[in-house]
């Protein structure tokens, strides 16, 4: 996370007021320094664009010159410097099952969505790749998101329309989630891969922080690395995306395909002593937190303390995954951390008040939340 910017000392003393102070003390004697007069009306313009130049635009200089504080374009422009760039939003990835007659065919770029809801619109999916309905009646085929972001991301069985209806076409499916989706990388997502390469100066060993390195740079949100888990030479990274959820098949093989370049060795990352990189799916444990007896004043409510919750206790995901275990005295002052929160009774987790152990290829997942 970036850290806050700090003023320097010597741009202190400079507003407006400050500076035409000093002007009119530097006017001649026998020159009418008082409001109202001539000099004093004509020199505050000058004192008021000499303060923009100082507190607006040195500042902001000042900050995009570090990639610690640097924003949006800027903060992109320090990521190349070390040959990262920033991910952009990302569609979410699954399959979708269509039983229909025999010979009924499915051409790449179809597209099948969701239902619109009253909360939302229908959410739709363009198909990957060519497909033809086999006797079984019934074909499996891949699907991508047609917009990008977090709201691509949905539950089983809820793709079950067709943009244009196929009379062949009797019955429309998701059995599994269709996950993936992810928005932009934040800056401070950004920076922090930014800060690790050059921490890491892009030794290139083979050592767990460059597998994990490699695999956010790869679109990862983040990696367990499990060395020699089936032998010598053999490394097996266990992937979650940028939303803390499993990896879905598409992430998994492009995180393979970055680090082992199977159709370039000269791009290959993989250190030549590893004999086998296995890539595969995070399995998650659910989560689910309930508080009792939970204040609150005028200036927030209980959605959005769930909403800021979920996000700050990502972050002790990170930590717990690598501990392998979420310590509930880890999670438990986040509530309090949340702005606008005056107390709470109770918090458990998983209907306890006690640490949850993760095995070595787990990652926690937040569950349900109860807060009341």
């Amino acid at each position: 996370m970036q850290p806050e910017f700090n003023r320097p000392e010597f741009l202190e003393g400079n507003s407006a007021e400050e500076i035409h102070e000093r002007m009119m003390n530097n006017l001649p004697d026998d020159i009418d320094d008082m409001p109202g007069g001539f000099p004093y009306d004509m020199t505050m313009p000058a004192a008021l664009e000499k303060d923009e130049i100082i507190n607006f635009h040195i500042v902001r200089a000042l900050m995009i010159a570090f990639p610690e504080y640097a924003w949006d374009e800027w903060l992109d422009l320090h990521g190349r410097q070390v040959h990262l760039t920033r991910h952009e939003a990302e569609p979410a990835f699954g399959y979708v099952k269509i039983t229909a007659a025999e010979g009924t065919e499915i051409l790449s770029g179809t597209v099948f969505c969701t239902a619109a809801t009253e909360t939302g619109p229908s959410i739709e999916y363009a198909t990957t790749e060519d497909a033809v309905v086999g006797s079984e009646r019934s074909v499996l085929i891949p699907v991508s998101a047609v917009e990008a972001g977090t709201g691509s991301n949905v539950a089983a069985n809820t793709v079950v329309l067709m943009m244009v209806p196929d009379k062949n076409v009797t019955e429309i499916n998701n059995p599994e989630p269709i996950r993936g989706g992810t928005e932009r990388e934040t800056d401070d997502d950004f920076y922090d891969r930014i800060a690790a390469e050059y921490d890491n100066s892009m030794t290139y060993l083979g050592n767990d922080t460059d597998y994990k390195r490699w695999a956010k740079q790869a679109g990862a949100g983040d990696a367990i690395v499990i060395p020699v888990w089936n032998g010598p030479g053999t490394v097996k990274l266990v992937l979650v995306d940028g939303n803390g959820k499993p990896a879905n098949a598409k992430l998994v093989q492009d995180v393979y395909n970055y680090i082992v370049s199977p159709n370039d060795r000269s791009a290959r990352l993989l250190p030549t002593g590893t004999a086998e990189l296995t890539c595969a799916a995070a399995t998650t444990v659910a989560v689910n937190y309930v508080i009792t007896g939970l204040s609150y004043d005028e200036t927030t409510g209980v959605e959005q303390i769930k909403a800021d919750f979920t996000e700050a206790v990502r972050a002790v995901y990170a930590q717990a995954k690598t501990e392998g275990v979420l310590r509930y005295n880890d999670v438990r002052p986040l509530i309090s951390a949340i702005a606008g929160v005056e107390d709470f009774e109770t918090f458990t987790m998983n209907g306890k008040m006690q640490n949850i152990t993760l095995k070595s290829e787990e990652y926690p997942d937040t569950g349900t939340l109860n807060f009341s």
